[in-house]
């Protein structure tokens, strides 16, 4: 093998290696981005009143009309067209809006397993 041969085989296992860790990068960072912007499935939901806009010591019935309201308002279909990442972010704040309005109803003593008639 002559010293050209050598280095050109140098420099292609160089540039083989410098591609491969690129698009190594590249897949890494894709997989570690949170579902939605802004968003982990890891933090912690801020105070169930917060979510749903009402007063600390809101009644059933407030709670029961901030949920529907809120929820109506970030429905999945609403922005259906802008595009996955949109309609992933509204899924996102739906399934808050939901733990937070049962996080209420726990508060209340008004459990998911009682009838909803009382």
């Amino acid at each position: 093998m002559q010293s050209i041969d050598v280095l050109i085989a140098i420099i292609g296992g160089a540039l083989a290696c410098g591609v491969a860790a690129a698009v190594w990068l590249r897949r890494r960072r894709r997989g570690s981005e949170p579902a939605a912007p802004g968003e982990s499935p890891f933090e912690a939901d801020p105070p169930w009143h917060e979510v749903l806009g009402v007063t600390a010591d809101a009644d059933r019935a407030g709670i029961e009309a901030a949920h529907r309201a809120t929820r109506e308002a970030h429905l999945p279909e609403r922005v259906a067209r802008l595009g996955a990442r949109a309609r992933r972010q509204a899924q996102w704040r739906l399934m808050r809006i939901d733990r937070a309005y049962a996080a209420a109803m726990r508060e209340l003593g008004l459990g998911l397993g009682r009838d909803r008639s009382d």
